[in-house]
C-alpha cells in the first residue's frame, strides 16, 4: 500500500494553533492525534476551519475539542482496496497506517487513487 510514512502527530493536549502549524510545516492537511501511546483521533484542516468560524481561539482550544473517531485504522499488511473499503465506509478520506499497533503514516484517497493509475499504466504499457 502506498501512503505518506510520517510520525507527524498532534496530541489531544496541543492546541488548534500548535496543529495548524504543524500541518502548514509539513505540508499535510491532517494530522493523526495521539493519547497514551496510541493513535484516539485525527484532526483536519477542515474541522479546524470549522472551529474557527464558531468563533474559537486556535490559541486556547484544544486537539481533543475538534477530534474525529479513530478507532479505524490500516495496518501496513493491508492493501489499498482494504483501506478504500473502509475509507467509504465511514466517509472520511484518511487512515492512520499501523504497523503492530505503532503510528507508522497517513493514507489518503489521494494515495490510494495514484497507485491505481499508476498501477493501470504499467498494465497499460507491459501489454
Amino acid at each position: 500500500m502506498s501512503f505518506r510514512q510520517n510520525a507527524v502527530y498532534v496530541k489531544r493536549t496541543d492546541t488548534l494553533r500548535e496543529a495548524a502549524r504543524l500541518m502548514r510545516q509539513a505540508r499535510l492537511s491532517c494530522l493523526p492525534v495521539m493519547g497514551d501511546g496510541s493513535v484516539v483521533g485525527i484532526i483536519t484542516e477542515r474541522d479546524m476551519v470549522e472551529a474557527v468560524a464558531r468563533g474559537v481561539r486556535p490559541s486556547e482550544a484544544h486537539v481533543a475539542e475538534y477530534t474525529n473517531d479513530g478507532s479505524v485504522t490500516v495496518s501496513i499488511d493491508e492493501d489499498s482496496s482494504m483501506a478504500a473499503t473502509k475509507m467509504l465506509a465511514i466517509g472520511c478520506r484518511h487512515l492512520p497506517v499501523l504497523d503492530a499497533g505503532k503510528l507508522v503514516g497517513m493514507v489518503s484517497m489521494r494515495d490510494i487513487f495514484l497507485a491505481a493509475v499508476r498501477a493501470e499504466a504499467e498494465a497499460v504499457l507491459v501489454r
